[in-house]
């Protein structure tokens, strides 16, 4: 006897996909009091580490959080004008 019927297991895997889905975010670089802004990197936020990639391509990144992530991005990207990095869940 099978334990689901093929809809209901078609469903099941639907919600374990959504609830395990990472999370979508922007890293975005302020420059100035508020005068400008450009997104640096998109990433995924798994449930234990975060991966983001360059806008501008060969860059990618793996860190413990979006957080983490986003710090590294400000310190890297200060010498270049940016005030401050933010972290922007997107979705």
């Amino acid at each position: 006897m099978q334990p689901w019927t093929k809809e209901e297991f078609v469903g099941l895997m639907h919600q374990l996909a959504v609830s395990e889905a990472p999370r979508l975010f922007a890293i975005v670089e302020e420059y100035g009091e508020a005068e400008d802004a450009r997104v640096a990197g998109y990433g995924l936020a798994y449930a234990d580490r975060a991966e983001v990639d360059g806008v501008e391509g060969g860059f990618r990144l793996s860190s413990k959080s979006a957080e983490s992530a986003r710090s590294l991005f400000e310190i890297s990207s200060r010498s270049s004008g940016t005030r401050q990095a933010h972290v922007v869940w997107l979705g």
